[in-house]
């Protein structure tokens, strides 16, 4: 049986036009930008959202946890608390007990952790962290008057805590009042012969009275939400269980075993 050779030129000819055609098609679906093709608006669509989707993921929410990025340090306290700071502190992390005494201060039990931290998130360890607050009626021992009715024999208006290799610290305190134009807050004070020393103060996140202290809103955004404690439940069916507070602290400078 004789081929025709053109006819057989003819199928090859068009078997090779349809892998061109196939190709361009396939190149244009498969490419490296997908949204570039308007072939299908439904499926571009579609890989639009996929593609954000992946974006968003690797979008931390808050800080940047690379140990290339330097984190923001927390801020120093905007105005002196020296009137109301003690010439003298506790030794003690336990401000709700004094040492020896059967009896605790009046108030909420409050439990507060946290780490402290260089500019890279590793942990400083031995440094010593000091802390004063007012009592429940919202008052310093410091600025009342000795004999004062407002004066709770039982409670450590001040203390102290060294963090350990980890970073680590704790306090035990009590729930401190509020003053006069002034939210619930802890003053304290970090010390470290490397990083050197930080003022700071503490808030207590959700609590109503913050907005409307002024010195609470002196500070920017960022900053509030640096000095603003996480506070949640022991007990989360239980919302008059003891208040855990926790408290990161970040120190700016690098530490010493830090080698990258």
């Amino acid at each position: 049986m004789k081929i025709n050779k053109n006819k057989f030129n003819f199928i090859n000819f068009s078997f090779l036009f349809f892998l061109c055609i196939f190709n361009s098609n396939a190149q244009n679906q498969f490419s490296a930008n997908p949204l570039a093709s308007e072939a299908d608006p439904e499926q571009n669509f579609e890989l639009k959202k996929i593609y954000q989707l992946s974006y968003e993921k690797k979008e931390f929410s808050g800080d940047d946890l690379s140990p290339f990025k330097p984190r923001t340090p927390t801020p120093s306290r905007l105005f002196t608390a020296d009137l109301s700071m003690p010439e003298t502190f506790q030794s003690t992390n336990n401000l709700a007990k004094k040492p020896g005494s059967f009896y605790r201060a009046y108030g909420e039990i409050i439990f507060i952790q946290g780490t402290l931290t260089d500019s890279f998130g590793v942990p400083i360890h031995n440094a010593v962290i000091e802390i004063w607050q007012t009592n429940s009626a919202g008052k310093y021992h410091t600025l009342l008057e000795a004999g004062s009715g407002y004066i709770d024999k039982f409670f450590s208006m001040s203390g102290r805590a060294i963090t350990d290799n980890l970073g680590n610290y704790h306090f035990i305190s009590i729930m401190p009042g509020a003053t006069a134009g002034r939210a619930p807050h802890i003053n304290m004070n970090v010390y470290h012969p490397r990083f050197g020393k930080l003022e700071t103060e503490m808030y207590f996140m959700n609590h109503p009275f913050n907005f409307t202290d002024y010195q609470y809103l002196s500070y920017p955004e960022l900053e509030r939400k640096l000095i603003t404690a996480e506070v949640r439940n022991t007990d989360i069916l239980n919302p008059n269980s003891i208040k855990i507070i926790t408290f990161n602290l970040v120190m700016k400078g690098i530490h010493q075993f830090k080698k990258f």
